[in-house]
Formats: C-alpha cells, structure tokens, sequence
C-alpha cells in the first residue's frame, strides 16, 4: 500500500471514530488528509471502500497488539488491570495515527454503525473477538494451573464474561455520556469477577 493511500486511509479513519461514517462528508476526508477530489477517487472509489480498509488496517494492528500483550502478561490479574489501563485512555483520546492506541470502544461503536450496511465487517470483528478469546482462555489455564484460581472456574464462560465487560462499556458510554461513571462500572465489574474466580 503507498502512503498516500495509507494517509488518506488512516485520516479518514480517524474521523469515521470520531464523529461516525454517516457524519462524515467527502470534503471532510478531504481537509483532514490536505488532498484534494481528484486524489481521493485517484486512490478510492468512495468512502465505503476507506471505511472497510480502514477496519482491516485497525483490526490488522489491534490483533498484533493483543497478541503481544497477552506475550507480557502470565496472571489474570495482570490482564484485569492491563484492560482497565487501556479503557482508561478513552476520555483523553487524541490519536492521530493508526499507530497511537486507538480504544477499541471507539471502532465497537462504529461498527454498529455500519453493521448493517456492510454486513462483510462482521468476520473481521468476530475473528478478531475469537482470537483474543483463544488467548484469554489459555491465560485462564494457566493462572488455574498456578493456583492464581479456582479450579472449578468453567475457562470459556469467564474468557466470555471478561471480554463482554469490554464491550459493556460502550453501553455506559451511551447512557450515560459520562466516561467515569462508564469506567468506574466497567472496573467494578472486573474486580467483581475477578474476585468471584479467585475466591478471594
């Protein structure tokens, strides 16, 4: 992919996060990655086909990233304060590349946007979703194999409860309009679990 491509991909991207597809204008695209209409349909036929790049790239990176942090980490615990960390980070989101850390709320959210339009988006978010299930239950083994937690903890329905938490949040988000009360939830909510799977 040529750079010009990739910009005009990632700054689009940005604003689809930021105020929705629909919200977003051609001319907007336009602004943000300084080019002009005869660039934008040199590289694209429209901005459908920036909004699924756009998602294949994030995805692309979120799995890569997921990937290396389940790498770092060895106790559910660790996991538990990692994802509150990076929930955290959504009330003071500024990024402006792929390459800061997008809070995968934001594109949740899109995606229900877009959903049912491109009903093909589905499969990247699912295999996605069963990629960091698949880590999440092989870290529970192993905090159960260290006595981190109970051994009568059924693996997949707590991979399951853990990741739906995450994705709670947007709900709050949407509620409330308030980040702290949605991760203030979201935390207790997690320690909760935790607590119940130790338990402590």
């Amino acid at each position: 992919m040529n750079d010009t491509r990739r910009h005009i991909i990632e700054k689009a991207f940005l604003l689809f996060l930021k105020k929705g597809f629909k919200a977003v204008r051609l001319s907007d695209i336009e602004h943000s990655a300084g080019i002009t209409r005869g660039t934008f349909y040199y590289h694209f036929s429209g901005k459908e086909e920036v909004l699924k790049e756009g998602i294949h790239t994030y995805y692309a990176l979120q799995n890569r990233r997921r990937t290396e942090e389940f790498d770092r980490i060895s106790t559910l615990r660790e996991y538990v304060d990692l994802t509150i960390r990076n929930l955290e980070g959504i009330d003071n989101y500024t990024g402006r590349t792929f390459s800061s850390e997008i809070p995968e709320v934001l594109c949740l959210s899109l995606i229900v946007e877009v959903i049912a339009v491109f009903p093909e988006l589905k499969e990247v978010v699912l295999a996605s979703k069963m990629l960091r299930l698949s880590k999440l239950e092989q870290l529970i083994h192993g905090a159960k194999r260290a006595g981190e937690l109970r051994n009568d903890v059924d693996t997949s329905v707590l991979a399951k409860n853990l990741l739906n938490i995450g994705v709670g949040v947007i709900n709050d988000l949407i509620m409330h309009r308030e980040s702290a009360y949605a991760l203030s939830a979201v935390r207790s909510q997690y320690e909760q679990l935790y607590s119940l799977a130790t338990g402590g």
